[in-house]
């Protein structure tokens, strides 16, 4: 495996640990680590992956990016007040903004093939809006898993299967064995007291469960959650600061200032926590996930797409594959 040997090893040390940590914390995982490094990776993953990008999307289009990604964070903000509204109109524009990136990543009738999907999913899934947002909340941190197969890009083709499949170790392996009930005997249950002072641990079940589970299945969707959130939280955390340090150093906003608006955005996030308890904390980090998550979105399907012959892809994509 060559350099990438390092790499794979330190993950799926990681994911041993966490998923042993996680199965007997996990109330106390999918709380806590939210509530202390998830505002910083939001602005580490939206350092990355706009440096992976920086050079192969014009200036106009970047600002447009940010203009699109402050609609979809402004969503987040209506649905804390008007969650109908709010989130139908997140799923509307998160779907549009896949369709414009198949739109400019593809070309000729490849278009409007990758299109029709979208519109039939749109569809569903406004006629099933609580499994749309199920999926959406789990699909959400396996999506560093492309980031990671591209960042391979340039290796020999053998060492490139094996660094994927090695992640595919944990990140299939472990919430196979949750979700199937295998790991039920080491799986506690009961959350603590840290926790059930700041949420009611229904609640955290109810926002990872599928609609209409029991505990016992809600128990283990909750655990399997937490330990992919955690999981993406070290790859963004930890991995492509390390691995992907030239990604970062493209991003526009560099040094002191970036570190700055990191520590701005994570004290504000923190104070609403402090001010507003637990709710009114996750609403603000909803907020300033939204920049993260409809980032990562377009690019991970520019991405995917660098995978198809050139015949079949515009020149955006062609600047990506270099």
């Amino acid at each position: 495996m060559g350099s990438l040997r390092g790499p794979a090893l330190l993950l799926l040390a990681a994911a041993a640990l966490l998923a042993a940590l996680t199965l007997q914390a996990p109330f106390a995982v999918a709380t806590f680590s939210v509530m202390l490094v998830g505002p910083l990776h939001v602005l580490l993953a939206v350092r990355y992956i706009g440096g992976r990008v920086v050079g192969a999307v014009s200036p106009s289009a970047g600002w447009l990016m940010v203009a699109v990604l402050s609609a979809m964070a402004l969503t987040r903000a209506v649905s804390a007040a008007h969650s109908h509204l709010g989130h139908r109109l997140e799923l509307i524009g998160g779907m549009a903004i896949a369709a414009v990136a198949l739109w400019l990543g593809l070309r000729g009738r490849a278009r409007l093939l990758a299109i029709l999907p979208v519109v039939l999913v749109t569809a569903v899934s406004l006629a099933e809006l609580p499994w749309y947002w199920h999926l959406l909340t789990h699909a959400h941190n396996v999506v560093p898993l492309i980031f990671l197969w591209d960042w391979t890009r340039g290796r020999a083709a053998a060492a490139r299967l094996a660094f994927v499949g090695a992640n595919l170790v944990w990140l299939l392996g472990a919430p196979a064995a949750i979700l199937l009930g295998a790991a039920d005997p080491l799986l506690n249950g009961v959350a603590p007291g840290a926790v059930t002072r700041l949420v009611d641990p229904a609640v955290l079940v109810a926002a990872t469960a599928p609609p209409g589970a029991d505990s016992a299945v809600g128990l283990r969707f909750l655990a399997t959650f937490a330990f992919l959130q955690a999981m993406h939280y070290v790859l963004w955390l930890v991995f492509f600061q390390v691995w992907g340090r030239a990604e970062a150093r493209r991003f526009p906003v560099r040094g002191w200032r970036f570190w700055a608006l990191a520590l701005g955005a994570s004290a504000l996030v923190w104070a609403a926590y402090a001010g507003g308890g637990y709710d009114t904390g996750r609403a603000a980090y909803g907020v300033l996930g939204a920049f993260n998550l409809y980032l990562e979105q377009p690019v991970a399907i520019w991405l995917l797409l660098t995978a198809l012959p050139a015949t079949a892809t515009s020149a955006l994509i062609g600047r990506l594959r270099e």
